[in-house]
């Protein structure tokens, strides 16, 4: 039951990380070459930022850090969601 909440924090930041850049990507339909190449920027570190939280959270699951590794996984979708609140408001 312990390893439990790390693998579903990593499932949903897995889940979080590829609505985020799907939602970038849709954003770009009628963008200026500037703007798109933005949007490639925010989708290759929101990628690195999941794969990152899911990498760390892997490695301390095996190191036996069961909640850190929850905490390091379900981090980036917590940033996700903070980014999508600040662009909603701002845009």
């Amino acid at each position: 039951m312990k390893t439990f909440l790390p693998i579903a924090a990593m499932a949903v930041t897995a889940f979080v990380t590829l609505c985020a850049v799907v939602f970038c990507a849709a954003g770009g339909a009628n963008s200026t070459p500037a703007q798109i190449r933005a949007l490639k920027l925010w989708m290759a570190g929101l990628t690195l930022l999941g794969a990152a939280g899911v990498t760390a959270g892997i490695l301390l699951l095996r190191a036996g850090q069961h909640g850190w590794a929850a905490g390091a996984a379900i981090l980036p979708s917590i940033i996700m969601f903070v980014i999508l609140i600040v662009a909603m408001i701002i845009g």
